[in-house]
């Protein structure tokens, strides 16, 4: 298993490898939904930071610490609604993905959430055509409550979401 940690989402270089790895209009679409617009910029991510306390938004980068090096190889965000948590904005560097760090990532989100937030649920949204998305979640003991259709529009596409919440 590797030494994966969250650490607090806060620096112009954390906001500057973010926006590198944002490199088209679809992917922005995925992971941050309507939040940001396209291309993604230091304005509306520094803006944003500057907000996510009074907004109750923790971000985190997800790093991997080997030989005292630590690589930056994830992003997640916790949006948090009272007692009900939301696991929010994931994602994983495409060069880094499929080495088992977004496993690890939820697995550190919700550990994190059950050790220092009050909770009565933990849930997240995911479109519904990214199915090994939702494997994972469903792997982790996350079950679909609801399906918004047409939920949004791309291009040619639409597409629905769903609402994924922890059975604890």
């Amino acid at each position: 298993m590797k030494n994966i940690q969250l650490q607090k989402f806060e620096s112009s270089t954390d906001i500057q490898r973010l926006i590198s790895w944002i490199d088209s209009e679809r992917l922005n679409i995925i992971w941050a939904s309507d939040k940001f617009s396209f291309p993604l910029d230091k304005n509306q991510l520094s803006d944003y930071l500057n907000n996510a306390d009074k907004n109750n938004i923790l971000l985190f980068k997800v790093t991997e610490i080997t030989n005292n090096k630590a690589t930056v190889a994830g992003h997640a965000e916790l949006d948090i609604f009272g007692n009900n948590i939301k696991i929010s904005r994931l994602l994983i560097d495409k060069t880094q993905r499929g080495k088992g760090y977004g496993e690890q990532m939820v697995k550190l989100l919700i550990k994190y959430i059950q050790e220092n937030i009050k909770h009565t649920s933990i849930f997240l949204t995911v479109f519904t055509f990214n199915k090994p998305a939702i494997t994972l979640y469903e792997k982790l003991g996350f079950v679909t409550t609801e399906i918004d259709p047409d939920f949004m529009r791309y291009e040619n596409e639409i597409w629905d979401r769903q609402k994924m919440i922890l059975k604890i």
